[in-house]
């Protein structure tokens, strides 16, 4: 997927007061570029409440310069042409449309969607915020910082993408229900959740085995399993339900408890040249921490389905 992940912090209560920026591109799903700058405010007052939030002071700006010389010099062609995503994208975009408002530029053509209406669709979580949510995916970061930020805005929409099976983002909107803001010169129309039954992902209690007597020596029984990405042989929800009919569990998220991690087969040939999935990172993460989480392909998982200790 490619797309760019945007991030502000502003000086004071005004939309317009900018004090820094973070921006990351991504091109197939892995990070192109990394971009962050202290901007000076035209106004350049920091309110103490939001020096509380971020640390960022009038000191530090001293010797930055103004958005408008940032926007021409370097940001607008990031962003322009591109699908740019934030965390409460309304706030993000109202403030990058302020502050060109206040320099009188004319705004970019881009698209826009918001990770916490994709979070929304995705999983179900008691808060949104964006350190709820990056908690809940194991995703580090220092919250407040814009670069930081950013990357964890991005690492949101590429686990939605991947915990929904969704091919790529015209799809992943699609699965989400979510719909696609634009700005463009003269307006904006703004990102939306909309309000029809929520795109969930499987849930174990959608999946019931039609009989309770199980074969307790199959290798999938009583045992707990996590999916990534695009099956080829069956879809994911066949493919739970099959776990849950041996007497398995599904997971939507990588665990201490997991026992297996299911990888489509591109996604395992991806995995054996090093590329890893955000659910292939946790579980290597928790199999240097003494966790036994065992890590098969698609092909490895369906040639087990046919295993029984009664033939």
């Amino acid at each position: 997927m490619n797309f760019v992940a945007l991030d502000f912090e502003t000086a004071n209560s005004s939309r317009a007061s900018v004090c820094s920026i973070g921006i990351v591109e991504y091109e197939n799903s892995a990070i192109k570029r990394e971009y962050y700058r202290l901007v000076k405010p035209k106004n350049n007052y920091f309110s103490p409440m939001n020096i509380k939030v971020h640390g960022i002071t009038k000191q530090d700006v001293a010797d930055a310069n103004e958005f408008d010389v940032l926007w021409e010099e370097e940001i607008k062609s990031i962003l322009e042409g591109k699908l740019v995503i934030a965390h409460n994208a309304q706030f993000d975009m109202g403030v990058l449309r302020a502050v060109l408002d206040q320099y009188q530029l004319p705004y970019p053509m881009l698209a826009y969607n918001c990770t916490v209406n994709i979070s929304k669709k995705t999983w179900t979580l008691n808060k949104y915020n964006l350190n709820i949510v990056s908690d809940y995916l194991g995703f580090t970061f220092s919250h407040h910082h814009a670069l930081d930020d950013a990357k964890a805005a991005g690492h949101i929409l590429l686990s939605a993408k991947e915990e929904l099976g969704a091919s790529n983002l015209k799809d992943l909107v699609e699965r989400t229900g979510t719909t696609n803001g634009m700005m463009y010169e003269g307006g904006y129309e703004p990102a939306r959740l909309n309000k029809r039954k929520q795109t969930r992902k499987a849930s174990a209690r959608t999946f019931i085995a039609a009989s309770s007597e199980f074969d307790k020596n199959h290798p999938y029984y009583n045992s707990s399993f996590v999916f990534t990405g695009r099956m080829k042989e069956m879809k994911r929800e066949e493919a739970i339900q099959k776990v849950a009919e041996l007497g398995g569990m599904y997971h939507s998220s990588i665990e201490a408890t997991t026992n297996y991690l299911v990888l489509s087969d591109k996604t395992y040939e991806n995995y054996k040249k090093g590329q890893k999935t955000n659910k292939l990172e946790r579980a290597e993460t928790l199999l240097s921490q003494g966790h036994s989480i065992e890590i098969i392909s698609e092909s490895e998982f369906i040639q087990h389905l046919t295993h029984s200790s009664r033939t």
